[in-house]
């Protein structure tokens, strides 16, 4: 049975394109390389698994934990390079505005400090994760 999913990644369309990511009560959203015929599912505590077409499992990693916040991913950048599937997960720090702000809606602000890359290689069915 052929999966669904969430989103859809056009890489004839696009040079990479950011998903916000289910971190909720919902936390797993599910993104396919449609050119690639590979199907992504992401969780926000950074679970990830890359799946074929028919939806059998190919590959699965954990990503380092997110730190600060909610401890979850909000965001991922997706592209395409040389045939391999690239996710890239922000690193982020948390800034804490009290005491100056009016209330929980602005007291706190994000700032991207790094990256988590995770480059999946369809003809090896290898997965590996950089941080720059």
């Amino acid at each position: 049975m052929m999966p669904t999913y969430d989103k859809i990644f056009k890489s004839e369309e696009y040079k990479e394109k950011k998903y916000q990511l289910a971190s909720g009560y919902i936390s797993t959203t599910t993104v396919f390389f449609e050119a690639e015929n590979i199907g992504v599912t992401i969780e926000a505590k950074g679970g990830v698994a890359f799946f074929d077409g028919e939806g059998t499992e190919l590959a699965a990693v954990k990503m380092p934990v997110q730190s600060g916040g909610r401890e979850v991913y909000e965001d991922v950048v997706c592209s395409v390079s040389d045939g391999s599937l690239v996710l890239r997960f922000p690193i982020v720090k948390w800034i804490d505005n009290y005491p100056h702000c009016d209330g929980e809606h602005d007291r706190w602000d994000s700032e991207i400090i790094g990256w988590h890359t995770l480059t999946f290689d369809p003809a090896t069915k290898v997965a590996a994760i950089a941080t720059e």
